[in-house]
């Protein structure tokens, strides 16, 4: 028999983590306040069926039924002796029904049920269902169920469970009392599988006690059922090794190594774990917790240095030496990262694939601050438009792309994007003095547009496309998803009179976008954006300046996706 078949609490006291339910369905039972339905909900493995059972036998123990019947107080736990409690233990009392709702999911099942629900009970004094996993039944069966579960026979208890409450109908969650059972502590399991392990003479350390509690999540089924296959696949007093080995775990000092040469940009090393990790036969989906829950705590420590961590002194000081090698900033966007392209384990063919994406990714961190460059272009901008006031008294006119509006004063001049050509050699558009009667008339005229200049003044061709390289993209992106992506992490590095030079780290980034459609599609949305014809010229980016990057906030695993054309 499995350790956790085995192992089931028979009593409410035996549950783990629960005392929250545990005590309200105590003071019921003992207070014989019980309710027709009950509502189970929490993650897989933490006694929710179990409950369920115990349930049962305290609605039909008959030691409880006696001290009832003669008014005596009672503690509310089933005696486990009587033959209610007994049949129920050994699963053959034919009273308490259990269902899967997974594999009865239709109606036709629920009215079965419904039927058999108005027959008097045959031994015990109530019959109790069971229905587990009910957020599987289809909305036909949840409405055929509808009624019973509101007026049911007074013989009839009904207990639901689900891990997905949101799935189930707010006509079926105000008809229920429900009950939010939460994740076991891990000085909880700790203490549950040392007494399991004493039990069934099982010599383990207490590491890798520590170890199995921290991999089960919270889950006691999980863990009974990890300490079983250590426990098999072990000779002797089991160590932290051999259960790292048996349960496919790489060690911390391997989580902390990837994560370190991550941290000094040290790509190549990162690739070589990860390679030799897939090679050695570990779960990679689990190392990739193990990344994320690192860094989590790395994060966790660069924001408040005083927070409470989980694990050994030796542990910490590690954790604290780890998160001195990068910033905040750095740490967040790696969680983020990780964090994104751990989903992929599912879906891709190559189990290394999502690290070494991952790991590429990283590189591409630059501690770039968009607002910072935006406000730096913005004050050069202003104190141009001054100079130029006041040396000149002219007009200047400022593209709408480059973020910076002219003075109040100016008339509304239309920006590039109207079709006018940027002239890199002007400086600003001069009207002759005779000029300026005509000029205040045509102000006045509320329909008739203004009077424009023929030249507009450039601004530097770096502080001018970053803030319309972003526009570029965003427009690219409604052509051409893929080609979008790729743009984001690409330079703008020269624009002259017919040609945009684009700059890219890679040289896979340089030959997609040189593909001809995609130069067609780019040579057209840049046309339209900055008002000129221009092709574009992609080349390898020599590495001394930094190329633009999206904003922090943004999902960059999902654009490394959209690259390489992920699902």
């Amino acid at each position: 028999m499995a350790f956790y078949q085995k192992y089931r609490s028979k009593n409410f006291s035996e549950m783990i983590g629960q005392g929250h339910v545990v005590q309200t369905l105590l003071e019921s039972v003992k207070s014989d306040k019980l309710v027709h339905a009950y509502l189970l909900t929490g993650p897989r493995g933490i006694g929710k069926t179990s409950t369920a059972r115990l349930l049962a036998k305290a609605i039909n123990c008959e030691e409880i039924l006696a001290a009832k019947k003669d008014n005596k107080s009672t503690t509310g736990e089933p005696c486990n002796k009587c033959t209610a409690c007994v049949d129920i233990n050994d699963g053959r009392a034919i009273d308490v029904i259990e269902i899967d709702a997974a594999s009865h999911t239709g109606v036709d099942d629920i009215r079965d049920l419904i039927e058999k629900a108005r027959l008097m009970p045959t031994k015990l004094k109530k019959k109790v269902y069971i229905i587990d996993e009910v957020h599987m039944l289809s909305k036909s069966a949840f409405n055929a169920l509808l009624k019973t579960l509101e007026e049911p026979p007074e013989h009839v208890v009904f207990i639901l469970a689900t891990t997905e409450i949101h799935k189930i109908p707010a006509t079926i969650l105000s008809r229920a009392q429900r009950f939010d059972f939460k994740r076991a502590g891990r000085e909880e399991l700790v203490e549950n599988l040392k007494r399991v392990a004493k039990t069934e003479k099982i010599e383990i350390d207490d590491d890798s006690l520590d170890l199995i509690a921290v991999s089960a999540s919270g889950a006691h089924r999980d863990a009974l059922g990890l300490l079983e296959q250590v426990a098999a696949g072990a000779n002797g007093k089991i160590t932290i090794s051999e259960t790292r080995q048996i349960l496919g775990l790489a060690e911390n000092a391997e989580v902390e190594k990837f994560i370190g040469a991550i941290f000094n940009n040290i790509p190549e090393e990162g690739l070589k774990i990860a390679q030799e990790l897939h090679n050695q036969g570990y779960d990679l989906a689990e190392f990739n917790r193990a990344v994320i829950t690192t860094l989590r705590q790395v994060v966790l420590l660069k924001v408040a240095k005083t927070i409470q961590l989980d694990g050994t002194k030796e542990e910490i000081k590690r954790l604290t030496e780890l998160a001195g090698q990068a910033d905040e900033d750095r740490a967040l966007f790696l969680l983020q990262i990780f964090i994104e392209n751990g989903k992929l384990f599912k879906e891709v063919s190559i189990p290394v694939l999502p690290l070494e994406l991952s790991v590429v990714k990283s590189t591409q961190y630059s501690g770039f601050s968009t607002q910072d460059s935006v406000l730096s272009a913005e004050k050069n901008l202003k104190s141009e438009i001054q100079d130029l006031k006041q040396d000149q008294n002219i007009a200047a006119v400022i593209p709408a792309k480059a973020g910076i509006q002219a003075a109040q004063s100016q008339p509304n001049f239309p920006s590039a994007r109207s079709g006018q050509a940027l002239d890199p050699g002007s400086r600003a558009a001069v009207r002759d003095d005779k000029n300026e009667g005509e000029n205040e008339a045509a102000t006045r005229k509320s329909d008739q547009e203004v009077d424009t200049p023929e030249i507009l003044c450039p601004v530097p061709v770096m502080e001018m496309t970053k803030d319309i390289w972003q526009e570029i993209i965003s427009e690219t992106k409604k052509e051409n998803a893929t080609l979008a992506a790729l743009l984001r992490d690409a330079k703008p590095d020269n624009l002259t009179d017919d040609t945009l030079t684009i700059g890219v780290k890679f040289k896979f980034h340089k030959e997609r976008i040189s593909e001809s459609k995609h130069a067609q599609i780019l040579s057209k949305i840049i046309t339209n954006v900055i008002g000129k014809n221009c092709r574009v010229v992609c080349k390898i980016h020599d590495g001394k300046s930094k190329p633009i990057q999206a904003e922090k906030k943004e999902d960059m695993n999902k654009i490394a996706a959209e690259v390489f054309e992920i699902e």
